[in-house]
């Protein structure tokens, strides 16, 4: 097998061939065809011509015919075409380079001049080729590091989460059991001592009672027990009414999703992407009702989460908002595919976004 490269001579001519052997010979593995149709027949796949020197005038289907149908060809498309014609004509030369050939020779033929283009244009093909190489490996890696870019936001969710959890546990293993006890503690003294005394301890009770019921509060909001004790649903119930009712916007939430069988990350995904949603309604949709549904079909996992806002253009979709600017639905989305799901976006009479995850096949039965 030869590591020179392959030129495909395509003429008609015995004495131009034979030139053009004697010129070649020793630096290229030539390769002969006296007609169109023969120069066709030799692209082969598994070893195609690295250029290709194609008389104009030839019987049969002459040279420009043959060009064009050399680059429909996938295995002749990428290959460098020089014409070899004893015409003198610019416009035969403008159709030529037109149907793909990359240069045009004149007869009759100059060796320095046959050289030197086809070094030029065999040097041109591999600077292209390996360009490609790079771009297509370039690529690779920018795929590859976006995807860990993602992976990275993913984890950072679920790490926040977990902090998140573990204050609210300490919270509520730590202060709040103590005031608890001091709560406790309070009230013994109280059926121990006279009523004035006691009227002095209620104040301190009241105290307890208004900082214990804002510690559980905080927990709550760092992280919904509902979320682990009995999944997403009751979870984005509690969440509409803290983060909606708090803001004066009429909520509904509909669930008869398997929901519940949804893995802890998952849950905490959707979770949180709610909240975002819920979020953009408070912040930019001017809403005065919205509603929330999870419901499950053909093997999924549907969350619609819908306003009666102003609604807003989709920036998501060519020509939307840049990423600054939208309403960080882009890294909703980022995390929605690490889920193997997408997100669906609606802005007719307000804004309809629908969060769409496969469910696991024992869940989805």
């Amino acid at each position: 097998m030869s590591d020179r490269p392959t030129v495909l001579i395509i003429d008609d001519e015995t004495q131009v061939l034979q030139v053009l052997r004697e010129l070649l010979h020793g630096d290229y593995r030539v390769v002969i065809a006296k007609t169109g149709e023969q120069g066709l027949a030799r692209l082969d796949p598994a070893s195609p011509p690295d250029l290709i020197l194609l008389d104009v005038v030839m019987p049969g289907i002459d040279g420009y015919e043959t060009c064009h149908r050399i680059k429909a060809d996938p295995v002749g498309s990428e290959v460098p075409v020089i014409f070899l014609t004893g015409r003198d004509d610019p416009e035969g030369e403008a159709f030529g380079l037109g149907l793909g050939a990359v240069d045009y020779i004149a007869k009759p033929i100059s060796p320095a001049t046959v050289r030197a283009r086809i070094r030029t244009h065999l040097a041109l093909r591999e600077t292209r080729l390996a360009l490609e190489r790079q771009n297509v490996s370039l690529e690779a890696r920018v795929h590859q590091r976006t995807e860990r870019l993602r992976q990275l936001s993913a984890e950072l969710v679920l790490a926040e989460e977990r902090e998140r959890h573990r204050i609210a546990q300490e919270l509520h293993d730590g202060p709040t059991q103590r005031l608890v006890f001091s709560k406790i503690g309070i009230g013994r003294l109280q059926a121990a001592l006279g009523d004035t005394q006691r009227s002095e301890l209620d104040e301190l009770s009241r105290d307890l009672d208004t900082t214990l019921k804002e510690l559980r509060t905080l927990m709550v909001q760092l992280s919904p027990p509902a979320l682990y004790e009995l999944g997403l649903g009751p979870a984005v119930e509690w969440l509409a009414e803290t983060i909606l009712g708090r803001h004066g916007i009429g909520h509904r939430v509909d669930s008869d999703a398997p929901y519940n069988g949804l893995d802890e990350s998952t849950r905490v995904f959707l979770f949180h992407a709610v909240r975002e949603l819920m979020i953009n309604i408070v912040k930019h949709a001017r809403a005065d009702r919205a509603s929330i549904s999870l419901n499950g079909h053909d093997g999924e996992l549907h969350i619609e989460v819908r306003d009666d806002g102003h609604g807003f253009d989709d920036p998501l979709q060519p020509g939307g908002q840049d990423e600054a600017g939208g309403f960080g639905l882009f890294a909703l989305r980022d995390r929605i595919d690490l889920l193997g799901g997408r997100i669906e976006i609606e802005c007719l009479d307000g804004t309809r976004v629908t969060l769409v995850v496969p469910l696991a096949a024992e869940e989805a039965s």
